[in-house]
């Protein structure tokens, strides 16, 4: 983990683009530690990228946000 603010996980990357990798990485960090959110930020790409993540505590999983928090993708209901 890069930084924690409160309930925040914030992982910094600097790469040509976001990998599931890093996406698993920020994932493991979530459920272990039991936060809420989580935010994966890139800065080696050619424009600045980011992307939320929220741990569901009753799944053990977490997906991804939107800027309203609504979910974006589920690993375990996508169809």
């Amino acid at each position: 983990m890069d930084i924690v603010v409160k309930d925040v996980i914030i992982e910094l990357k600097s790469t040509s683009d976001i990998l599931s990798a890093h996406w698993a990485q920020l994932s493991n960090y979530l459920r272990l530690t039991k936060h809420p959110i989580g935010l994966l930020v890139n800065f080696g790409a050619e424009k600045l990228q980011g992307e939320r993540y929220g741990y569901l505590p009753e799944a053990n999983e977490c997906v991804l946000l939107n800027r309203n928090t609504d979910i974006v993708y589920d690993p375990i209901n996508w169809i």
